[in-house]
Formats: C-alpha cells, structure tokens, sequence
C-alpha cells in the first residue's frame, strides 16, 4: 500500500517541538484558525509552516478517498511523539480548518 510512505513523508517533519504561535503575517485566515486551534489544543510543531503544510496535505489525502483513520494512523506512527488521540486532534483540527466537508465522516474504513 502506498499511503503509509507518502504520508511518512509529509508527517515525519511534524515531530515534538516547544511551542510554537502563528504569526499572522503572510498566513491566510484558514492557516491562522489552524495554528490557533493547535495551540489551544496544546499540539506542537517545529514550525507553523510545516504544520500548515501537513495539515493541508492531510486534507489533500481524505480528498483523493483515503479514509480518515489511515491519515490519523500515519500521524501517529510517523511522530513518535504524537500519540493516537493527538494524532487524531491534529487531523480533526485540520480538517475544520481546510476540509469541512470531511468532519462527521466515518473514522473507520469503508468495508471494515
């Protein structure tokens, strides 16, 4: 299955970082929601700009069918420091802030 080496890719550069507040500057209002709610939810990351990347590849992932839960498990297990309820948060956030449309969808793969 090709999911879990492309999403190594993108996911792995999250890692666990200090803290880290969204400057506004150059950020659209959807990256700014995003880096905000990660930090009310106490997710940190390297950089917002990484984070906002992943995040919206994240999205681009759910768009092209992959099911949620393969997306919250490669978060996970490409980020040692992410466990699978932090993990499934930063999916959760970046799909509110750039895929609505897959909030409320089922977790579970179709078939399982």
């Amino acid at each position: 299955m090709r999911i879990p080496v492309v999403l190594a890719g993108f996911f792995v550069v999250i890692g666990v970082a200090t803290p880290a507040h969204a400057d506004p500057a150059g950020n659209s209002a959807a990256d700014v929601s995003f880096l905000t709610a990660l930090n009310k939810a106490g997710i940190t990351y390297e950089s917002p700009a990484t984070a906002v990347g992943v995040g919206k590849r994240a999205c681009e992932l759910m768009d092209q069918g992959h099911p949620q839960v393969d997306v919250i498990h490669n978060v996970s297990s490409s980020n040692p420091g992410f466990t699978v309820d932090g993990a499934a948060q930063f999916t959760m956030i970046a799909a509110s802030a750039y895929c609505p449309q897959h909030l409320g969808q089922p977790v579970t793969p179709t078939g399982s």
